[in-house]
């Protein structure tokens, strides 16, 4: 269960106590190859190999419901259309299904034989069934190529499996129910679709931006002695189930008592991550991650400082290559050079 406190002013953020304790915002994660992201005029090409087809058409379903803040973030292009070549990215590539599964075997239920009425019944007995599991394994190898060059920008291995177990008492309906094929049976259209389907959000995050909920986390040990049996400490811990201003107010505070404490600065990074304040959260994590390496912290101890500074660090690149992307960067301004002064003559 995930346990959530609205709040007003960090806008619309989430408390999570179920977990390690923090605080949900939402924010902008980049896709996790910015090249791909970066080239939003897509064509889609035919995917070979089983179910090549379908897969196709939900393919570029998913990219025509890929969006960022409600927008689409990709524009099909089209041959025809006048937009520069190098700019234009064609997605294509191929399935295959590696492996399909079949498990027969029987096995004794208990059912109901004789109805004294609806949901009565009248005489149970011991009923042997025959069943069938079947599990396919298949992979996904998309690739993203340059209209214009023949560059490959992006490609990626993915794989999806489904399985399914189906039971009857009449075993002549398997008769005709599977045939040899180049798997030793050939895997049924449908159960090969269910495979496919799961490889196209993990190439969502590839190629494209995406709005998220993240999590700003708390470090609940202290590293620094003296904080550690300080009761204020576990008083900011156990604050963030109820108000995240209480927790937030309490760090700020130790903060002016302990200016050294690595767990009291990441936990004011954590709030300024909430609020946005990026800069000023990265500098609190950098800070934290320096103190707790001086105080001779285990590695497991500072493990949780150094993932915070390198997460939020990599959030904040990848802003910087969405509004790249997108055109919000701000573009750098070019003043005119100075005018040269016209040549003096010589003093006679």
């Amino acid at each position: 269960m995930k346990c959530i406190w609205g709040l007003s002013a960090l806008a619309a953020l989430g408390l999570g106590a179920c977990a390690t304790p923090g605080i949900d915002y939402q924010t902008r994660l980049m896709a996790r190859h910015p090249d791909a992201a970066a080239h939003r005029d897509v064509i889609v090409d035919y995917f070979s190999g089983p179910m090549g087809g379908w897969y196709t058409e939900r393919f570029e379903a998913m990219l025509a419901n890929a969006t960022l803040d409600g927008r689409p973030w990709f524009r099909f292009a089209d041959y025809a259309v006048d937009v520069p070549a190098d700019a234009v990215g064609i997605y294509t590539g191929y399935v295959d299904v590696i492996d399909y599964r079949v498990h027969e075997y029987t096995r004794t239920v208990s059912k109901c034989v004789e109805w004294d009425g609806l949901f009565d019944c009248e005489t149970r007995a011991d009923v042997e069934e025959f069943c069938i599991e079947e599990s396919v394994d298949v992979i996904v190898h998309p690739r993203l190529i340059n209209r214009e060059t023949g560059a490959v920008l992006y490609e990626a291995t993915h794989s999806g499996d489904a399985s399914r177990e189906d039971c009857h008492d009449d075993h002549y309906h398997y008769g005709s129910y599977a045939h040899h094929g180049p798997f030793g049976f050939d895997a049924p259209a449908d159960l090969i679709r269910s495979a496919l389907s799961e490889t196209l959000h993990p190439i969502r995050l590839d190629i494209a931006p995406r709005n998220a909920t993240v999590r700003a986390e708390f470090v609940t040990e202290a590293l620094d002695p003296m904080v550690r049996v300080d009761p204020a400490f576990q008083q900011g811990v156990d604050a963030v189930k109820r108000d995240p201003f209480t927790s937030c107010s309490v760090w700020l505070a130790m903060s002016q008592e302990y200016p050294t404490a690595p767990a009291v600065i990441h936990n004011m990074g954590a709030c300024a991550e909430a609020s946005s304040d990026f800069l000023t959260a990265q500098s609190h994590y950098a800070r934290a991650a320096e103190l707790s390496a001086q105080v001779g912290a285990t590695d497991k101890l500072m493990r949780p400082y150094l993932a915070s500074l390198q997460r939020l660090s990599g959030q904040r690149l990848g802003l910087e290559q969405i509004k790249q992307a997108t055109g919000e960067a701000r573009p750098v301004p070019e003043f005119p050079a100075p005018e040269e002064e016209p040549a003096q003559p010589p003093a006679s």
